[in-house]
């Protein structure tokens, strides 16, 4: 069946209008192409990209031999300029639909296309295969190499494809700093078998395994504008890094210029924001629920002799917020800001909110809900992970007392 290619939407679709609503799957925009139908929903169908009649200038060859087959990728097919400006217009149309809001965004934020993660978590079959899902399955793609993934961790999983890992390993994450760290997910592991295979294939630290169970382990250092950031096995960072340095500088440029006497950093992490805005700022408060992540924050600001961060390890819902506060700094997860957190901002009313999200849509519904007593300053699209179609965006919010 022949389809026109219109409107890029988020999930790495693009819309069609051909005898009702069609999300077409590894079509761009402008294109026609000849796609079959397979999925059919009450409101919309999904189909699937066949044949390419007439392509876009944006097409290009994917450089991956497994993708459409791996699960990891989902734009391979589009220029890296063209996957920027697919990620803005999704963007732009998320905020007009969920947001009610039509903006302008500022440049955005963007990344080497390739080998830039520092983090990766593997899948591990019953066989020992380690790679990523094939897509709707829980078949384990092996891979031999990966583009995404920095020089470091492929030289690892190159050398893991001659080792066996012990039975019972179902996750392998790998993570690069200045030492190479992994975690393993499973039960009933042979710890001392998995610390040889994983240092045979160059992993320095290994932590204790079996699920929820951190274990007593060592941190890797990372460089975060100049400052010291150890992170334990297992515990988040961003994977980008290098776009996660641009993005801390950024906001760490546009808060120094506010001169704030008190900033709020909520869903802190391990002091992602916290320990570079507080060279700007008499006191910075943050706030982080998970308790590894606090650990970690705790021993960042001890080796970065930091004075003026105060750390809460508690659930964000359940600060207490006193006195004033010039800034927040707010990084939800994908379900954004929660009805009490919101309340809590609304109460609060710090003069200048920057919302970093890492989905469209909740990220719009919560600057509608602001929108009565915040006005939207700016908006950039952050491209931490080019080849799919996941989106993190800055926003930065004044409040209406500002003008």
């Amino acid at each position: 069946m022949r389809f026109e290619a219109s409107v890029p939407l988020y999930g790495g679709y693009v819309l069609s209008r051909r005898e009702g609503v069609v999300f077409l799957k590894g079509a761009l925009p402008g294109e026609v192409v000849e796609a079959e139908i397979t999925e059919k929903k009450r409101d919309y169908s999904v189909a699937e990209v066949r044949e390419v009649l007439e392509p876009s200038a944006d097409r290009v060859s994917p450089a991956c031999g497994v993708y459409g087959i791996c699960g990891g990728c989902h734009y391979q097919h589009i220029s890296y300029s063209g996957q920027v400006r697919v990620k803005e217009a999704v963007l732009r149309d998320v905020l007009k639909r969920i947001g009610k809001i039509e903006v302008n965004l500022d440049s955005s934020i963007v990344s080497e296309p390739w080998h830039y993660r520092k983090r990766v978590q593997f899948k591990v079959s019953k066989e020992g295969a380690v790679g990523f899902y094939r897509p709707l399955s829980h078949d384990v793609v092996q891979l031999k190499t990966c583009m995404l993934l920095s020089p470091e961790l492929n030289v690892v999983l190159s050398r893991l494809k001659n080792s066996c890992l012990p039975v019972g390993v179902k996750e392998l994450l790998l993570q690069c700093g200045d030492v190479l760290a992994a975690r393993l997910y499973g039960k009933e592991v042979a710890l001392d078998n998995a610390k040889a295979d994983l240092g045979r294939a160059g992993v320095s630290v290994v932590p204790a395994t079996g699920e929820g169970n951190n274990g007593d382990v060592g941190r890797m250092c990372l460089d975060l504008c100049g400052y010291h950031y150890m992170v334990t096995p297992g515990s988040f960072f961003q994977s980008n890094w290098s776009v996660n340095r641009k993005l801390v500088s950024v906001v760490a440029s546009l808060v120094s210029a506010l001169a704030p006497r008190r900033v709020l950093d909520l869903y802190a992490g391990a002091g992602n924001f916290s320990i570079p805005l507080s060279k700007y700022s008499a006191e910075v408060v943050a706030v982080e629920e998970n308790p590894v992540s606090y650990g970690d924050a705790m021993e960042n600001i001890r080796i970065n002799g930091l004075e003026n961060i105060k750390f809460h390890n508690r659930k964000v819902e359940s600060l207490n917020i006193r006195g004033h506060v010039d800034v927040v700094v707010v990084d939800p997860p994908r379900t954004g800001i929660s009805k009490g957190v919101m309340k809590k901002l609304q109460a609060v009313m710090p003069r200048w909110i920057f919302y970093i999200s890492c989905n469209p849509a909740t990220f719009a519904r919560d600057l509608n809900r602001l929108s009565d007593i915040y006005d939207l300053e700016s908006v950039r699209l952050v491209d931490m992970f080019p080849q799919t179609y996941h989106i993190e965006t800055l926003g930065v919010l004044r409040s209406g007392q500002e003008k």
